[in-house]
């Protein structure tokens, strides 16, 4: 099945916002689910990144979180992602193919930066055991 299209529209607005034409790369960015392989803090989560500019994060222990993505125009390599309505981080591409993703997360609150190494999920996954 071929990656679907971004839409010109994003989830919960009603003004258009084409997206750039260097964005069309990112297309292995909505074929996947992406499971971090690699981060700073723990419980590392999972992200699948929708077309329709939804992110739908979890976790292992945690419930998941649905935010919005959007490109940023000056850099289509980087993505915006919201939060309970509010900006809570970008992230630019550093690494996209088709087996790992790699982000440069600058995180809008503490404005800490942090390397997040994320692997396309093939198959099924199964959280392992939490110590108790």
């Amino acid at each position: 099945m071929p990656p679907a299209s971004p839409p010109s529209q994003p989830v919960g607005q009603t003004t258009s916002t084409p997206l750039p034409p260097a964005a069309n790369d990112l297309s292995s960015l909505f074929s996947h689910i992406w499971r971090v392989t690699k981060a700073p803090s723990q419980p590392a989560p999972g992200s699948i990144f929708l077309a329709n500019r939804t992110l739908l994060e979890t976790s292992c222990t945690e419930t998941y979180r649905i935010a919005t993505w959007t490109i940023d125009q000056g850099s289509p390599r980087t993505l915006r992602v919201v939060e309970v309505k509010q900006m809570a981080f970008t992230a630019n591409i550093s690494d996209l193919t088709n087996s790992t993703l790699t982000l440069q997360k600058r995180l809008v609150r503490s404005k800490q930066t942090e390397d997040v190494t994320f692997t396309a999920v093939e198959g099924e996954y199964v959280c392992p055991d939490l110590r108790k």
